[in-house]
């Protein structure tokens, strides 16, 4: 269960970000079908953490998870798309 949330946890702000106006990774950002998505995915990893641990502990766990991935994913995307290549489209 704890992959499956953290699994849930990253598709979600996968979703999230690339939903936003903000994302740098496509042209255009996903519709309100993807952050819709995410929302579900984000409900789905805390399930299924509080499934793996118990209630409080499950909860703030999956929202550890949520963090890292917001943390993380801007990054990803700085490595795989660098800011001089945005610059040229």
């Amino acid at each position: 269960m704890d992959v499956l949330g953290c699994v849930a946890a990253f598709a979600a702000i996968a979703f999230f970000y690339l939903a936003s106006s903000h994302q740098r990774l496509l042209r255009h950002p996903l519709g309100r079908g993807a952050r819709l998505a995410a929302a579900a995915l984000a409900v789905v990893a805390v399930l299924a953490w509080v499934a793996s641990a118990t209630s409080l502990p499950g909860f703030f766990a999956a929202l550890t998870a949520l963090m890292l991935g917001a943390v993380a994913l801007p990054y990803l995307v700085w490595l795989v798309r660098p800011a001089a290549e945005r610059s040229r489209r």
